[in-house]
């Protein structure tokens, strides 16, 4: 479970999240919308320890959180194989093993031959696939995902977003996405969470993932994201 209890994040002089509440449980899936820079992206990094808050509590007892960054970050010293392979080897598996599974999930984000390529010869999708490849194949039980589609094209979009969320599901896992798309990220989460000015303003949802309300759901976001770029 992470649980954050009158969390506050300041670097410097500047506050960034004031007095933050936030729960989430195993398997749950929660979204963060909101303009940028409003902390969305501080909250993932304390969620998965890169961060110690300020002031406040916060708890995870989640074993094994994995990151996605918004940017890729590949090792570019290292083939795309092995930029999905090296973590997996400091979980115990041989080499042999751990290239092999990368392979699979290169294969699974649509990357099929593409493992001896090197990071400065792929698209940005394609970094971003890597990138994703790698979080996913560490079989998280929390999965922090930062803007995880923004570089790839709508039909790849909605292909990998199938693809994590059959995932989180066939482990269990809980899930923190943001995205600027709101019918993206509510077809991954259950609940959603506005983030604005420092704090969380809980957004209402009608339906589960996959219903017809929740294009209805996506508007009614997509107009609260509207009035968050209008607000000083």
């Amino acid at each position: 479970m992470l649980d954050m209890q009158n969390l506050v994040l300041r670097f410097g002089a500047q506050p960034v999240l004031a007095r933050i509440d936030l729960q989430l449980a195993a398997g749950e899936r929660l979204g963060l919308a909101g303009p940028s820079g409003a902390g969305k992206s501080s909250l993932l990094r304390l969620a998965a320890g890169l961060l110690a808050p300020t002031a406040g509590t916060l708890r995870n007892t989640f074993r094994h959180p994995v990151l996605m960054f918004q940017e890729p970050r590949l090792l570019p010293w290292r083939n795309a194989r092995d930029n999905v392979a090296l973590p997996l080897r400091a979980t115990g598996l041989r080499m042999a093993d751990a290239r092999a599974k990368a392979d699979e999930w290169l294969a699974r984000v649509g990357l099929v031959g593409a493992g001896n390529a090197w990071p400065g010869e792929l698209s940005g999708g394609m970094a971003q696939r890597v990138s994703l490849a790698r979080a996913l194949a560490l079989e998280p039980d929390l999965l922090l995902l930062d803007e995880p589609f923004s570089a790839l094209d709508p039909a790849l979009r909605r292909q990998l977003s199938a693809c994590c969320h059959e995932e989180v599901a066939r482990l269990g896992a809980a899930l923190i996405c943001i995205s600027h798309d709101p019918q993206e990220l509510l077809g991954l989460v259950d609940r959603c969470v506005m983030v604005g000015n420092g704090r969380l303003e809980p957004v209402s949802l009608s339906g589960s993932i996959g219903s017809p309300q929740r294009a209805a759901d996506a508007e009614r976001l997509h107009a609260l994201l509207l009035d968050s770029r209008k607000q000083p």
